[in-house]
């Protein structure tokens, strides 16, 4: 299959390409814990992955860009390993990412995110560059974009950590980073107030990721299979690649 990724192309391949691909798909992933069981580089590798199929699905439109391997991941910290950004350094990062491929005439973006902790500044970095740069901009993470599958077949009260969501996507993106014979149930602490927030629909509650879960996972992650992680990633990419079409397309005045 064929497909632009750019730490892979010289330069007279990437300016060949460019004059069919009008959309810099972004990957930004984290460096943070994911339990016992998957590698902390969990998000970019997911990141990464999806980014390439992504681009196979929408070849010669899009172009994908080297992957953001950091991101704001603080509720981490006290998880030996874990690197965290903060939120302006990321909006910081991203700004010059735009910046230089508008300079070599990209005019719209997708930031494809991996990791929840990165929604919030990605969304205020989509808001500022856009405006900034004259550029169009969309934001996603991505496995929000397989929301019917999630629905379907993942019956866990939490999840979404080193959970069998999570666990799932990487056995079908990035199977050497799970340690199958690891695999563990999240050890939630119940008593933990943010805990009963976790699924609010009207409030947020800054906590720190041990507060709530002992083993650095929620969820349970022996439920998860290569067969649930490719569901999701197909309905995900079905979704995302009908959107790219219609992004591709779109003139806005």
């Amino acid at each position: 299959m064929k497909k632009y990724i750019l730490p892979d192309m010289t330069w007279p391949e990437i300016k060949e390409a460019l004059k069919t691909a009008s959309i810099a798909i972004v990957p930004v992933g984290a460096q943070e814990q994911h339990g016992y069981h998957i590698a902390e580089g969990c998000d970019s590798y997911r990141a990464k992955e999806f980014s390439a199929l992504l681009a196979e699905e929408c070849f010669p439109k899009v172009l994908v860009t080297p992957t953001i391997n950091f991101g704001v991941s603080p509720h981490h910290m006290d998880f030996p390993g874990t690197i965290t950004l903060r939120p302006e350094t990321l909006i910081a990062i991203m700004e010059d990412v735009v910046s230089s491929l508008k300079h070599h005439g990209i005019k719209k973006f997708l930031f494809l995110n991996a990791h929840g902790g990165n929604s919030a500044p990605l969304g205020v970095a989509a808001e500022k560059l856009a405006r900034q740069y004259e550029v169009e901009i969309a934001h996603t993470k991505f496995v929000d974009a397989a929301k019917q599958t999630l629905r379907e077949d993942i019956d866990s009260e939490y999840f979404g950590h080193a959970c069998e969501r999570e666990i799932s996507e990487c056995l079908y993106l990035a199977p050497s980073i799970v340690r199958e014979d690891l695999i563990e149930e999240g050890d939630m602490n119940r008593d933990a107030f943010a805990l009963n927030y976790m699924k609010s629909d009207f409030v947020k509650v800054v906590y720190q990721f041990n507060e709530i879960t002992n083993n650095g996972n929620i969820g349970d992650g022996r439920k998860g299979s290569y067969e649930l992680g490719e569901k999701i990633i197909q309905e995900a990419l079905t979704n995302l690649a009908e959107f790219i079409d219609d992004f591709v397309e779109a003139k806005r005045e």
